[in-house]
Formats: C-alpha cells, sequence, structure tokens
C-alpha cells in the first residue's frame, strides 16, 4: 500500500498531483511507497520532487533519507522516524498490532480503490491457511483490498503490484518491543493528513553489502534526514528500472543496490533535486568515492546506531 497528503491516482508521467509533491518537499520525503506502483522516472519536471531536504549539518552527508509512504509499493511516502515513537493509534475499527477482530477475520488497512493509500483500518477475511510472517504472500482482488494470505497480525507487503505478491511483515507498536532485535518498527503514512497510519516491523540491513533477505529488495534509509543520521531497512524494488550514480531520482528506492538518493547540491551536475551516488565505507577513505568524481569524499552518514557507524556516502564536501 501507499500514502499521501491527498487522495491520489497512480498515474504516470506526472503520478503525483501537486498537493504531494509540495508535502515531499517540505518533509524532505522522497515519494515512494513499499508495493512498487510509483512514479515511473525521477528525471524531469513532471516527476514527483524527491529528496528535497536541504543540505545536511557540518560533517553530515546533506542526503535525502526518505523511504518509502506505504510497506509494500514503492510510490508511496514513508514515515519519517526509523523507529517510531509516536503511539497514536491507527483510525478504524481495530488496532493492527493487536488484531482483536473475529476469528476468521484479521485487523487490516483498506482502501476502496486500487490507489494504494489506506482509507481505513477494519476487519476483514483472514486466510483459512495463512502464510507466515516472512514467508511469501499473495494479495486479492486489488493492492488496498485488505484480503490477503498472511496470518494474522501481518501484512503481505507487495514487491510485484500486478503478480500481487510480495512477503508477510508483522504489525507492531510504535514505541514498543514487538520486532525481533535486527527490524525497526517503521511507521507509515504517518505525516500524512486524514490517513491511517500502519506500522511495520522492516528488516535492518547494511547498506554497504545490501544483504536483505528477500532478493531484489533495496536496503535504503529509514528514515528523511537532513544530514544521513539515520538506521537502514529493505523495501522493495522500484517499478521501473534502477537509475546509476548521477542520474535523477524521485523515489528513495530507486537507485540501483548500492546506491543512496541525495540532494543535488551534494553532486556535481545533478539535472534535478536529488540524484543517485554511492554508498562508501569510512575505513575505506575516499578513494573509491573519488575514483567516481575527482571532487567526491566519502562523508559519513553519522548513524546514531553503531551498527552503521562504517557508512558514508560519495558527495560534496562542504
Amino acid at each position: 500500500m501507499a500514502a499521501a497528503a491527498a487522495r491520489v491516482v497512480t498515474r504516470a508521467p506526472g503520478c503525483y498531483d501537486g498537493s504531494v509533491r509540495s508535502l515531499a518537499l517540505r518533509l524532505g520525503l522522497s515519494l515512494c511507497t513499499l508495493a512498487s506502483t510509483a512514479c515511473p522516472g525521477g528525471g524531469g519536471g513532471s516527476g514527483s520532487g524527491g529528496g528535497s531536504s536541504e543540505g545536511g549539518s557540518s560533517g553530515g552527508s546533506g542526503t535525502t533519507t526518505g523511504t518509502t509512504t506505504g510497506p509494500g509499493d514503492s510510490s508511496t511516502a514513508v514515515a519519517d522516524s526509523g523507529s517510531s515513537t509516536t503511539t497514536d493509534q491507527p483510525q478504524g475499527e481495530c488496532v493492527l498490532w493487536a488484531d482483536e477482530c473475529g476469528p476468521d477475520q484479521k485487523c487490516m488497512p483498506w482502501s476502496l480503490e486500487d490507489d494504494q493509500i489506506p482509507d481505513e483500518i477494519r476487519c476483514c477475511a483472514a486466510p483459512d491457511e495463512p502464510d507466515l510472517v516472512g514467508e511469501p504472500c499473495t494479495m486479492q482482488e486489488y493492492n488496498g483490498s485488505c484480503l490477503d494470505s498472511c496470518e494474522r497480525g501481518a501484512l503481505c507487503v507487495l514487491d510485484d503490484p500486478e503478480g500481487l505478491t510480495g512477503q508477510c511483515r508483522k504489525y507492531c507498536q510504535p514505541g514498543g518491543d514487538d520486532c525481533q532485535p535486527d527490524e525497526t518498527c517503521k511507521t507509515f503514512y504517518e505525516l500524512l493528513e486524514d490517513v491511517p497510519t500502519v506500522p511495520l516491523c522492516m528488516e535492518q540491513c547494511d547498506p554497504l553489502v545490501q544483504d536483505c533477505s528477500v532478493p531484489n529488495w533495496r536496503c535504503i534509509p529509514d528514515s528523511p534526514t537532513q544530514a544521513g543520521q539515520s538506521g537502514f531497512i529493505c523495501v522493495s524494488p522500484p517499478p521501473g528500472d534502477p537509475y546509476g550514480v548521477g542520474e535523477p531520482c524521485a523515489l528513495a528506492n530507486q537507485c540501483e543496490s548500492g546506491l543512496v538518493c541525495v540532494t543535488a547540491d551534494r553532486l556535481q551536475n545533478c539535472p534535478f533535486t536529488s540524484c543517485c551516488t554511492a554508498y562508501c565505507s569510512l575505513s575505506e577513505g575516499d578513494g573509491p568515492c573519488m575514483a567516481i568524481d575527482p571532487d567526491l569524499r566519502c562523508i559519513d552518514w553519522m548513524s546514531p546506531d553503531p551498527t552503521w557507524e562504517d557508512v558514508g556516502v560519495c558527495a560534496l564536501p562542504e
């Protein structure tokens, strides 16, 4: 599913209306969903404005770290905190992480239309032989129908919007301890007005090795900040071909594996609001970055978690 500031129907090439693009610009978000039906391209004025946070603090990477807005799509806008601390319950007749629906039902985000934006949280029919958390799954009818093959307390996060297939991910209570030690409770849609939030346990990863357990999923920043300073989670791949170093990006997961979408001021000759560049290892120094462009340096991502203390990004020094 995906999220937006106002109700949005997926479209191309300008798949988001002005209100959604301006929201992304204000919040430093990349317009990106977790279900892989996103804007087809990052270049040009008609694309959604992704990664628009301004230059970072001194010593930071100054990157846009927007992730995806919805849990199973590449065209939504994701929550802006890697480990959400909000305790507000989603709107609807049930609470996702409590799942107090009847024995043959499960609590799910539901959308009237096939637009990946949840309208409400409701009790829906549960599958007879459910797929477990971490297993492949399917969704019936359309993305947002609330009818999937996952067990109660889990959502099918799509990575193939046409085939309606993906992986089951567990709901979590923001600020709680529902997730495994190697997961982040990521709240999706929390910055979007009148859209229910969907918190999910997402697999943490190392962007230097791109070690997501699900094939083809991308390891990207878990929150949008002005100077890196985030953790990293696995999300579904972009709907089209990924972009290489120096190419425009509008979605946080739109770059090739091992690359990250950063603001234009941190790269030479970036033709768009944001462009792809490479992650780098601080312990290896500036050499790999200078091999890409002699003016680039390996800038500290400054992640607050020591798990990612060696992560940097190839960017222009401030």
